[in-house]
């Protein structure tokens, strides 16, 4: 059985950028994408257990966050920007058919991805995700700076006005990208999660999705992911009791073997011996 310890970090050249992932196991490439503002210590927990399972598991960092830098310095405003990138991350990796899976926003992009790439993918797992995800007020006018100054600001004056006067204008803009990123890049993650909507492209996804909800999850509605199950041919719904927003954080053990089950039952790994 492997550990956290067990598993390994990789950065690789994505779209032009710099971009972070961590990778475990052998066998079905499974890529795992995680919620709003965070990375893929999201997980850390579950990585061995999916390998486990039987699957070469890889979990990025989507541009801007943590240890991936955005792409041309600008963070991505929409679910379909995020999921191209997805995309762009697998073709880059020469990964084969995989499954692709999320939470939150980790989930939409897993529902736009299958919109778009449903032939190039096993099967789909959006966790907290759905095909349209209306459920919370777009921030994007509240980053004004004259609404909301503060720490984001002070942090970049800070660290630019303390650098060096030989220091290059590429250098001091990715500085300034370390000292900004969590929040701009969390911004960015809830105005895509707020405009999000494939709902109506999503009849014609021919592979196995799987939809998962706690059911203590009250930023994704009981009917809303049922209505997403619903317009996928091979769409299914399951609801968890006693699980928020993090399934794959808050229960590993389950959702791992949860996901190994569907897997197998399409045919995507082999049967247990």
């Amino acid at each position: 059985m492997s550990t956290p310890e067990d598993i390994r970090g990789h950065y690789v050249r994505v779209n032009g950028t710099r971009t972070f992932y961590d990778e475990l196991g052998a066998g079905q490439p499974l890529v795992c994408v995680h919620t709003a503002g965070a990375s893929s210590l999201e997980y850390q927990y579950i990585l061995p257990l999916y390998a486990e399972q039987g699957f070469h598991a890889y979990a990025l960092d989507l541009p801007g966050h943590s240890r991936s830098y955005p792409v041309d310095w600008q963070a991505h405003r929409s679910i379909h920007e995020h999921a191209e990138f997805v995309h762009a991350f697998v073709k880059t990796l020469g990964l084969h058919n995989p499954v692709i899976t999320g939470c939150s926003i980790g989930g939409d992009i897993t529902l736009d991805y299958a919109a778009h790439h449903w032939q190039e993918m096993a099967a789909g797992i959006a966790m907290e995700g759905l095909g349209r995800s209306p459920t919370f007020p777009s921030p994007a006018n509240m980053t004004h700076p004259s609404w909301t100054p503060g720490w984001q600001d002070m942090m970049e004056r800070a660290a630019l006005e303390s650098l060096g006067r030989g220091v290059s204008q590429d250098k001091r803009e990715e500085l300034r990208w370390q000292h900004r990123n969590s929040q701009v890049s969390a911004v960015g993650d809830l105005v895509a999660w707020a405009g999000h909507d494939v709902l109506g492209k999503l009849g014609a996804v021919q592979c196995p999705m799987l939809v998962v909800r706690g059911e203590d999850d009250f930023w994704v509605p009981r009917e809303l992911a049922e209505e997403t199950a619903r317009a996928m041919p091979k769409g299914e719904v399951t609801h968890l009791p006693a699980v928020g927003h993090y399934p794959m954080f808050e229960e590993p053990q389950l959702i791992s073997i949860m996901a190994g089950d569907f897997c197998r039952k399409h045919g995507i790994l082999p049967p247990k011996k």
